[in-house]
């Protein structure tokens, strides 16, 4: 006979009443955790459109006060920034541009000033601290100013460079367009390729122009008003004058296209020439110039040190010179800390004097070694703190013998 099935026992009944109660907490505990997230995630939601308000707000108002400081400035100011703004390729309103500047170079000189006061200027060159503290307001002003311009004739130099380096290109495709049998027009909007950067955009830009109802020779003239360059003044205006007086026009330009080759090529050939003289000039400014500082230093400061050893004689009319045997030793009138800070004045002043110098050498332009300032000066630094760090341990080592 089979077996009758006994009914669940008390141990059966509680587990499973331990398990549906497990269920249905696990249950609410999950819909706990998902409401509180949800929860979470709305008010992360509302922070981040209130910080965004916030942002948009404080953009506006940082545009609004950049300008507002910007219209302070005088006519002559902000034509001339707009001149630059115009030669470099931006399109930022001047006053804009000039609120930036002022904004900025006010923070920097303010921040500066915070910290040499909260930190207690010392006397440097014998200058007092309220000197010292004068310096540090005006001296990040007027450096922000100074960095501004430098920054505006570095990039409007790279610009003009890039279009004149493919200028000679543009000018042959034209002519080789023209007697083609093309118009003036279509043969310069053929020749506004991506490749030819900057000045493809400009030829673009005379196209829109003149569509809009502009003269072409309008047109022509503000895009050689847009870029600072004297070959493409002078390829413009033969152009125009090629168009009005009929002549052979596509000769004209294959003409001017050989004639800056040429000037480039003299130009390359220069370069080449002058690489000794310009490696020589950075030798004195990254080795020579760093060491005779560092070796003077060192003498500095072990002639002082020698003479602190030997005494000196304290009178009422002050420090006397020493004399041993046939030997008159005096005090230096200098310090070490105060050639230190001369050291890395001139260094900086060599360097920037230097950078410029060898720009002037390479492409016969000053603008030319903005761009290697920074790093002379900087490179020049640092050889002089390593010279001076191995030569200090050098003498250091020899003076405990």
């Amino acid at each position: 006979m089979p077996q009758e099935s006994k009914p669940p026992g008390p141990p059966n009944a509680l587990k499973n009443l331990l398990e549906g109660i497990w269920e249905t907490v696990s249950t609410i505990f999950s819909y706990v955790i998902l409401a509180i997230a949800s929860g979470v995630m709305r008010i992360v939601d509302y922070l981040l459109g209130i910080i965004e308000g916030l942002n948009q707000r404080f953009v506006r108002f940082s545009k609004a006060s950049q300008s507002h400081l910007g219209s302070y400035f005088s006519t002559k100011s902000k034509s001339s920034v707009s001149m630059m703004v115009i030669y470099a390729g931006l399109t930022r309103n001047p006053e804009e541009i000039l609120g930036i500047v002022l904004m900025y170079s006010i923070m920097l000189s303010a921040t500066i000033t915070f910290l040499a006061v909260a930190t207690g200027p010392e006397s440097y060159f014998g200058l007092p601290p309220r000197v010292i503290i004068l310096m540090a307001m005006i001296g990040p002003f007027i450096a922000t100013w100074v960095f501004f311009y430098l920054i505006f004739i570095v990039m409007i130099e790279r610009r003009t460079s890039s279009v004149e380096k493919v200028l000679p290109d543009v000018l042959t495709m034209i002519s080789q367009n023209m007697i083609a049998g093309m118009t003036v027009y279509n043969s310069l909007w053929i020749a506004a390729r991506p490749e030819f950067g900057p000045l493809a955009l400009e030829i673009q830009s005379v196209a829109r122009e003149t569509l809009g109802g502009e003269s072409f020779e309008k047109s022509l003239m503000n895009m050689s008003n847009r870029i600072k360059s004297y070959k493409l003044s002078r390829s413009v205006k033969l152009m125009i004058q090629g168009m009005r007086s009929g002549g052979e026009l596509p000769t004209v330009l294959q003409e001017i296209a050989n004639d800056i080759r040429t000037e480039q090529n003299l130009f390359k050939r220069m370069s080449a020439q002058t690489t000794s003289q310009a490696m020589f000039i950075l030798f004195a400014l990254l080795i020579g110039a760093p060491l005779l500082f560092s070796s003077s230093l060192q003498f500095v400061t072990i002639f002082n040190k020698i003479y602190e050893k030997v005494g000196y004689s304290n009178t009422g009319a002050g420090e006397m010179p020493r004399q041993t045997g046939m030997i008159a030793l005096q005090k230096l009138p200098i310090t070490a800390d105060f050639f230190f800070q001369y050291a890395i004045i001139m260094l900086a002043v060599l360097g920037l004097f230097g950078a410029l110098l060898i720009g002037l050498i390479k492409s016969g332009k000053l603008s030319s070694g903005v761009p290697l300032m920074p790093i002379v000066v900087v490179l020049s630094i640092i050889v002089f703190w390593a010279m001076n760090t191995f030569l200090a341990s050098f003498f250091k080592g020899m003076m405990t013998l």
